[in-house]
């Protein structure tokens, strides 16, 4: 894989402020606050389509599904993406299950950037992260 670089520090940034934009900050301050489904069968209950709830749901993964893109596409660095405050470790415990079952009862392709943004991430957790005081270089390090 290629060395991180100037244009994915560009778009990182783009990516963040996207994050913060109105309805991706309430969607998220929904979700985090809000949000209580385990299944399809509760989300569909709890959240019926065309709920306001159902809306901010989508914005707030649509989120991750186009960062998805970004990285499983190698337009994103995957170092750069996980290394960042995105919280999908936080996201996916919450959403796993239920975009699953999308995929299984409703359509392969549902949320599947989010799927594999997901299952890359465990694999990077495992493989690449490090600490930032243990894998800096000493010339770029904090003291």
């Amino acid at each position: 894989m290629r060395d991180a670089h100037q244009e994915d520090a560009a778009l990182y940034l783009r990516l963040h402020a996207l994050k913060d934009t109105a309805v991706q900050a309430e969607a998220r301050a929904w979700f985090f606050e809000h949000f209580d489904a385990s299944s399809l069968a509760e989300l569909n209950e709890r959240y019926p389509r065309g709920s306001r709830e159902r809306h901010l749901f989508a914005e707030f993964l649509g989120f991750y599904e186009g960062a998805g893109v970004l990285v499983s596409r190698g337009l994103l660095h995957d170092d750069v993406y996980f290394d960042a405050p995105f919280a999908l470790e936080l996201v996916w415990p919450k959403v796993g299950s239920i975009i699953d079952e999308m995929r299984e009862q409703l359509d392969p392709a549902a949320w599947e950037n989010v799927a594999w943004l997901a299952k890359r991430y465990e694999a990077w957790s495992k493989t690449k992260w490090q600490s930032k005081l243990e894998a800096t270089p000493a010339e770029r390090g904090p003291a």
